[in-house]
């Protein structure tokens, strides 16, 4: 590299490895802003999803006529709460496979930027050393000090250059390996990152469905024309219904240790793991009793 005899050819090896590291920056560095939007585009599509889940929650607190409304919506609101956790973890995985490959580009075309500016001066020393010689031999032939002195530094400027110019050459050859490298593996933990939560959300939604396919209308319209024609009890047995509720929620959403059940989400903000998990926890918990009270109801 750099070691033809035509001075285009130097340009030309120069001007290759200067547009093979713009290429580099610019594209990663649009890469870099777009995943870096799409993040940010999922993490709020998790925070509306856990809005949906809160307002789902409520409701199903506050329903007390509906019973099977009520249990189907509070299921649903820990499905939808299990599947955002999913996709938070997307996000996180993202930001660090992804994303934060991509950023560190901005530094490494930078140094290789460097490298190559350095050859270049060292390259232009040579032809400097070069002229100087050429001039002596011109001008002064019989002044063999002169000559030779020029020859001297002639010699040390091409050796130094074949140092810089083969170290260039490794640096270059490295940088466009790594970069062909990180990129197929980037783009390959994107793909997992999405095939994974999609799966994913795909059992939760057919869990999701599930739990709404169990309204009973029928049940709820019953009861609610039984408390329509016995409106003194409405009240009364409301908070009846409210208290069981919450007794129930309260013994479901039971954590394995104090520090876990202390935690509150805060959907706005990025949660951490422990309680970003507590909604598994709980959505595990009611599909295991749900599947205990399918049993007894098909042994009855």
């Amino acid at each position: 590299m750099f070691r033809g005899d035509a001075t285009n050819s130097y340009e030309q090896q120069a001007k290759f490895i200067q547009d093979r590291i713009n290429t580099v920056e610019k594209y990663f560095g649009e890469l870099c802003l777009a995943f870096t939007g799409y993040a940010r585009k999922t993490a709020r599509l998790r925070d509306k999803g856990d809005d949906l889940a809160e307002v789902l929650k409520e409701y199903a607190s506050h329903e007390t006529v509906n019973k099977s409304l009520s249990v189907n919506l509070e299921n649903l609101s820990l499905t939808l709460s299990a599947l955002e956790e999913y996709r938070n973890c997307a996000v996180q995985r993202m930001e660090a496979k992804v994303i934060g490959e991509l950023s560190q580009y901005e530094t490494i075309c930078k140094h290789a930027r460097e490298e190559l500016k350095h050859t270049m001066s060292v390259r232009d020393k040579e032809l400097s050393r070069k002229k100087v010689l050429d001039k002596s031999r011109e001008r002064q032939p019989f002044n063999r000090q002169q000559v030779a002195y020029a020859e001297s530094e002639l010699l040390k400027a091409s050796a130094e250059m074949s140092r810089t110019a083969k170290g260039l050459s490794e640096q270059t050859d490295f940088f466009e390996r790594r970069k062909l490298q990180q990129l197929k593996s980037l783009l390959s933990d994107f793909i997992m990152i999405e095939m994974t939560f999609h799966a994913k959300a795909v059992e939760l939604l057919t869990i999701a469905y599930q739990r709404v396919d169990e309204i009973n209308e029928k049940s709820d319209l019953e009861n609610f024309r039984r408390k329509l024609r016995s409106p003194e009890n409405v009240a009364g047995s409301g908070m009846s219904a409210r208290s069981a509720s919450l007794g129930a929620f309260k013994t479901s959403t039971t954590s394995p240790n104090k520090e876990d059940g202390d935690i509150m989400r805060t959907p706005e903000k990025l949660r951490p793991e422990m309680a970003r998990s507590s909604s598994l926890q709980v959505l595990a918990s009611k599909m295991t009793v749900t599947d205990s009270e399918d049993e007894e109801t098909s042994s009855d």
